[in-house]
């Protein structure tokens, strides 16, 4: 089966009209449409349903473009190894990031990938880590930090490490880092609510909900830095990593006080289809080597107590 056909299925897949995906191509949509018509008789199901308003992943059709990213991650891993043989890697890799990770390790991890291989081409997605973790299990990233995933088929999941959640308020809300808070004390206070997709709230969430309490939503944002603002303004309180508040702790600007017995874990997420691949790899390894000397240094890994 031609590789070019497997892309251009998944183009299709992913736009979801013939049309926009020839374009997209540079085919004639007629040609485009021969050719899914050609591909579903080879595999021997129907992997459209044809609409009017464009075309859908068939259940038989969702089975194949997963396998297809998986036979064209595979292919573009042999010829990453075989380029890269005697010489430095080269090709493209794409990482995911959450945000809270700028506080602890994006900045560096970047820059020591670039100074390390650096005819690698380094594509950074940074965003909320639900966001990332989807992007993860859709193929779209060759590795991603994750917030303690469940399973994912094709995704190798190694732990790194865990820290405590913490309250954050303003300044002059008298929390602090030696005194633990309650869970059940967060009932209490108006909070500054993040997306309900969001690992800490969620996990927060569902420890309340086996006592019968809930969190005092005052509002809900969906970007962490606006949730620092709001906080600063004395808005009310977020809930958050310790990786994150901690600069902001730090200098002053917020008080925070870890929830007693809540902890979060981060894990590091590679696709299977491209963890061979030399880039791949050395970005791997580069990840366990920063976060194993912040860990060391107590420069992220401080648990309450």
């Amino acid at each position: 089966m031609d590789t070019r056909v497997l892309s251009n299925f998944l183009r299709v897949a992913e736009t979801g009209n013939l049309s926009q995906a020839a374009a997209k191509l540079n085919l004639a949509q007629p040609a485009l449409s021969r050719q899914m018509a050609l591909l579903e008789e080879d595999v021997g199901a129907q992997l459209f349903v044809r609409h009017r308003r464009g075309v859908t992943l068939t259940e038989a059709g969702e089975l194949f473009r997963d396998r297809a990213q998986s036979i064209l991650a595979s292919v573009e891993q042999a010829r990453a190894a075989v380029s890269s043989a005697g010489r430095d890697p080269t090709g493209t890799v794409t990482l995911g990031l959450p945000t809270s990770m700028i506080y602890v390790l994006s900045g560096d991890l970047v820059e020591a990938y670039r100074k390390r291989f650096s005819k690698v081409f380094l594509r950074v997605h940074e965003a909320v880590g639900h966001v990332v973790e989807a992007l993860l299990k859709e193929g779209r990233l060759d590795a991603a930090i994750l917030i303690e995933p469940r399973a994912m088929p094709g995704v190798a999941l190694t732990p790194l490490i865990e820290e405590d959640i913490y309250l954050v308020g303003p300044e002059d809300a008298g929390l602090s880092l030696d005194a633990p808070v309650a869970p059940a004390d967060l009932a209490d206070v108006p909070m500054i609510m993040l997306a309900p997709e969001n690992h800490v709230r969620s996990k927060i969430e569902a420890v309340l909900s086996r006592a019968g309490l809930s969190l005092s939503a005052a509002l809900e944002v969906e970007g962490q830095p606006l949730a620092f603002e709001l906080v600063r303004r004395g808005l009310g309180y977020t809930l958050l990593p310790h990786c994150a508040a901690r600069a902001e702790m730090a200098a002053g600007r917020m008080s925070g006080a870890p929830i007693s017995d809540l902890r979060l874990g981060w894990t590091l997420g590679v696709n299977r289809a491209r963890a061979g691949a030399p880039a791949v790899s050395g970005l791997v390894e580069l990840v366990e080597e920063i976060v194993a000397e912040r860990a060391h240094g107590s420069q992220w890994h401080i648990p309450a107590g």
